[in-house]
């Protein structure tokens, strides 16, 4: 303890800061995330978090969270600070939140109002200023995805709405879809230069994801062309955040979940419902891959072959409701098949029941694709990665 404490007074000795960014619905055995949160919090028996939440609909999810850190995963301490009860403008709570070695916040982004509560207009309060120095002294902070970047925060919203509205709404597409929002005053600023999402490939987020970052990239300090999507029960574990940043995927024992990346930089921005969106290049990255946000260098999983020429399928499988939001993973499972088979291209179009429909043609001729089973799976589970798949997006005729 004196070594470590000696350590952290030398000049010059860069402390690593450890942001895990959650994608939702983070069940309760998935150990590698909940491990992970306990070891880049101090370790077992060490790790002293906070578990932050701002509204009561959230204290049994709080409970839950201490429970599963101390009890389960071996944290020393966990303990519940509710935002619903105190200030965030309070000098006594910034002191308690300090004392911690991670934080823990309990937030569904289009659920919960963390974001307005930690930083009201835009500013950050002395609560959320206490949770970055946590971080920037070396400690954990862990959070719905969503709400954890400095850049615009989506609040609702699905796929469809957005392609054909984009956040220029005057009322939702009929049946069961929701306008596209989002805050311009941003998230709560752990992670620069990236829009964040969650419940990504489970909830078809990825056109919204898409449309967000194209009418808002040019917003000032804010704007940004890049965005991540994370899928549920996943998480992206980041190293030094504030400086260098560098994530690992981190998924449960056995799933095809991950990642989503994409750059919008080389697409023009119309919002029309007859823009046609031309070559979108996206990747998606699966457990054990590591992603340099800054450079955007990839390092696959060293478990991990290169797909092309060991295609497993003759063929591509098109679907009919790519934009799905009620339907799990259409845009995840087409191009996880596209990237493992011979063709090298497949066509797609939204739901026909809803109007207008459109068709995406997904493209791999440029892509590079790593893929193998999971490691000690009886099963043998195969999972894909690849990055620079190509989208192009056109509304059909009448």
């Amino acid at each position: 303890m004196y070594f470590l404490a000696f350590i952290f007074l030398l000049p010059g000795v860069a402390i690593a800061q450890n942001l895990v960014l959650i994608g939702g619905n983070l069940k309760d055995d998935n150990a590698g995330i909940w491990t992970m949160m306990v070891e880049k919090a101090g370790g077992p028996g060490i790790a002293n978090i906070g578990v932050v939440l701002a509204s009561p609909n959230n204290d049994t999810e709080g409970a839950k969270a201490v429970d599963n850190f101390v009890r389960i995963y071996g944290a020393k301490a966990a303990s519940i600070i509710s935002l619903a009860k105190a200030d965030s403008a309070s000098q006594e709570v910034a002191e308690r939140v300090r004392s911690y070695t991670g934080i823990f916040l309990v937030d569904d982004s289009e659920k919960s109002n963390l974001v307005n509560v930690l930083r009201p207009s835009g500013v950050d309060s002395l609560v959320l200023k206490a949770i970055k120095s946590v971080l920037s002294n070396g400690g954990m902070v862990a959070g719905n995805s969503a709400i954890m970047g400095n850049s615009v925060v989506i609040h609702s919203g699905d796929s469809m709405n957005a392609l054909v509205q984009g956040t220029k709404y005057e009322e939702s597409l009929s049946g069961k879809r929701f306008p596209l929002a989002y805050c311009k005053y941003g998230g709560l600023g752990f992670l620069n230069n990236y829009v964040l999402d969650s419940h990504f490939s489970d909830k078809g987020h990825e056109m919204r994801l898409i449309r967000t970052l194209l009418d808002s990239r040019d917003l000032p300090d804010i704007g940004t062309p890049k965005g991540l999507g994370v899928d549920e029960n996943t998480a992206l574990v980041i190293s030094n955040p504030l400086s260098k940043p560098v994530g690992k995927v981190i998924t449960a024992e056995v799933s095809l979940s991950g990642v989503f990346f994409v750059d919008v930089s080389t697409v023009p921005a119309e919002s029309s419902s007859k823009a046609t969106y031309e070559k979108i290049p996206f990747s998606f990255f699966t457990v054990n891959d590591t992603i340099d946000l800054t450079s955007g260098e990839v390092t696959y999983a060293s478990w991990k072959i290169p797909i092309a020429g060991e295609e497993w399928f003759e063929d591509a499988i098109p679907s009919s409701d790519i934009f799905s939001a009620e339907t799990p993973s259409e845009w995840r499972q087409t191009n996880r098949r596209l990237i493992d088979c011979k063709e090298v291209n497949v066509t797609c179009t939204s739901l026909s029941s809803v109007l207008p429909r459109f068709q995406v043609f997904f493209d791999r001729l440029e892509a590079v694709g790593f893929g193998a089973d999971i490691p000690n799976d009886p099963k043998k589970t195969y999972v894909a990665s690849y990055r620079n798949m190509l989208a192009t997006i056109k509304p059909l005729k009448a």
